[in-house]
């Protein structure tokens, strides 16, 4: 119970007296910035406002349930809300209440489909997530939703299509905006931007918020209002509807929830392992899984759409002082309370102003410094993310979201191609064997010019497993070592492979350093292996490796190769 539960192992140990008030203040400091943020993603996904509300009670109680994170926070996002948004033409259609339903469907499916994963472990598969493709997708999905809010910032409706079409359509109507609506919008995002630079302590957004409800309420100017919210709590149960889906609908609606917790995953990933750090939490990637499921599950079975962990108020709730998972429960407390007793108040709310909480919260995440550092870190990682970025502004975000999936398998397959290959040297002060020479993808350079090759031998690595998708690229980048050392009249009499990195082999590899083997005979060039790991060598045994080259011809480091190829030429 305690492995799959981890609040029956901290809820038995709080400590009420030395804890609670801290995280009593920590919850009240983020509901105040939650609320908001979770009405206005309500309507980055053409919801209601307050979907974004019912997303949040169960979805944090489900996470302080289930979840590693002292303080995560779960709950809508705007990742999760964008998609959800493209998803809802695909699976939903119709009318509101329709939507509505669908959105609560596609986050409950998307709950079971993390809980199958953390059941299944499947936790692994979170290292094949590429966070270069993912960074271009969020920059691009910031984009997208600011440009959504622009329309309700100045009172202007934009016509449907691409990112870049509708900020072109926006900026080239300056008249036919709501001159009323775009003061009220503008002064408000600047106002949430001042108290965030100034008054880090107020809640920006909630005081963006009373504030320009107070002014409608008293001037009443000509400008669109929040709809009415009902009054009272949303009930549990399943989304309306899916007794009577056919086979056809089950799938878009397997297939949309896939999608929701694949964006939720990497929202939500991100903020955990970025929190983690700060609390020093060991997180198992599986009971995460199954946390995101549950927060997912709660939201759907009380009306809300998908979920995902916030990095920006799990950061409010840690400059806060949050300890526990106890902040998100009272948390959740408080948004029940708005719902049941201040939700009359929202009649008053400006769109505008709601716009300005969905850009403020997105700012962020529109910083192209990621996109930049990704560019000069490695051309081909940053224009894969800028491609990225570029479908999402252009296409929208589910095509840009399956290319750049697709793009990381690709990468993947490209990497281990073409690893990095280098030549290595003898320090002469430390006496160590370095690269003096190295080449990595299409990029190649001096590591250690400093380092002396030893006459009359080639010491040669691959840092990476030696398999069928670059066998031949290993085979041919060492017979190039040779050809050019002849070319220089300077033929080696042997060469030494350093195997170190070499932590798998298949049966092409194996047959790739027989041919080498072939090669090097041809030309008297003996070839022998140095750091080979015990579980490489059985694959080396098996594949006829080590028959051709001979056990004498293998050892267990690199200095001791060289001693034994050295003496022997000598002789």
């Amino acid at each position: 119970m305690e492995r799959w539960l981890p609040i029956a192992v901290w809820l038995p140990k709080y400590d009420w007296g030395k804890f609670f008030l801290v995280d009593l203040i920590a919850a009240l400091s983020v509901a105040a910035l939650l609320i908001p943020e979770s009405m206005g993603y309500a309507t980055v996904a053409g919801l209601p406002v307050q979907i974004g509300l019912y997303t949040a009670p169960l979805a944090l109680i489900g996470y302080a349930m289930f979840g590693g994170s002292k303080i995560l926070v779960y709950g809508a996002v705007g990742s999760v809300a964008a998609v959800t948004a493209g998803l809802l033409s695909y699976v939903g259609g119709g009318d509101q209440s329709t939507a509505v339903a669908a959105a609560a469907a596609l986050a409950l499916m998307g709950g079971i489909v993390f809980v199958l994963l953390g059941l299944l472990r499947l936790g692994w598969i979170t290292n094949f997530m590429s966070h270069t493709i993912m960074d271009g997708f969020v920059f691009g999905m910031a984009l997208q939703i600011i440009v959504g809010q622009l329309g309700k910032l100045t009172g202007f409706k934009m016509d449907d299509g691409n990112t870049v079409a509708k900020f072109w359509q926006w900026i080239t109507n300056i008249g036919s905006w709501n001159m009323n609506a775009a003061i009220i919008g503008f002064l408000a995002l600047i106002l949430i931007f001042a108290i965030q630079r100034f008054m880090p302590k107020l809640p920006a957004a909630l005081t963006a918020v009373i504030l320009a409800s107070v002014y409608v309420a008293m001037v009443s100017p000509n400008i669109d209002l929040v709809a009415k919210v009902p009054s009272g709590l949303p009930s549990i149960g399943l989304p309306s509807g899916l007794a009577g889906l056919g086979l056809a609908d089950w799938g878009k609606l397997i297939l949309g929830g896939s999608v929701v917790a694949l964006v939720s995953f990497s929202e939500g990933w991100g903020a955990s392992a970025k929190v983690s750090r700060e609390t020093h939490d060991q997180l198992n990637s599986n009971q995460e899984f199954i946390a995101y499921g549950a927060g997912n599950i709660g939201a759907g079975l009380l009306g809300g759409m998908g979920a995902a962990g916030s990095l920006s108020k799990s950061s409010a709730a840690l400059t806060a002082g949050a300890k526990t998972q106890m902040a998100n429960i009272i948390m959740a407390g408080f948004v029940l309370l708005t719902l049941a007793f201040l939700s009359p108040l929202f009649q008053w709310l400006p769109e505008a102003v709601l716009g300005a909480v969905v850009i403020n919260a997105m700012w962020d995440s529109a910083n192209p410094e990621k996109l930049i550092s990704k560019w000069k870190f490695d051309r081909i990682i940053g224009i894969g993310s800028i491609i990225t970025a570029v479908i999402v502004l252009t296409v929208g975000l589910l095509p840009a979201m399956i290319i750049g999936i697709v793009g990381s398998i690709l990468y993947l397959i490209y990497r281990i191609s073409f690893p990095g290959r280098s030549e290595l040297g003898e320090n002469p002060e430390t006496k160590e064997f370095v690269a003096i020479a190295w080449q990595y993808g299409q990029r190649h350079g001096k590591a250690h010019p400093e380092a002396k090759s030893i006459p009359g031998v080639i010491i040669y690595r691959m840092s990476a497993p030696l398999i069928f998708t670059n066998a031949e690229a290993y085979e041919q980048s060492a017979k190039d070592l040779l050809i050019s050392a002849a070319a220089d009249k300077a033929l080696p009499h042997d060469l030494i492979l350093d195997c170190e990195e070499i932590i798998y082999t298949d049966s092409t590899g194996c047959a790739a350093l027989v041919s080498l083997h072939d090669y090097c005979k041809l030309y008297g060039v003996r070839v022998s292996l140095a750091r080979v790991h015990s579980g490489t060598h059985a694959l080396f045994k098996a594949g006829g490796v080590i028959d051709v080259i001979g056990e004498e011809n293998v050892y267990p480091h690199i200095r001791d190769a060289v001693g034994a190829v050295t003496a022997s030429s000598a002789r």
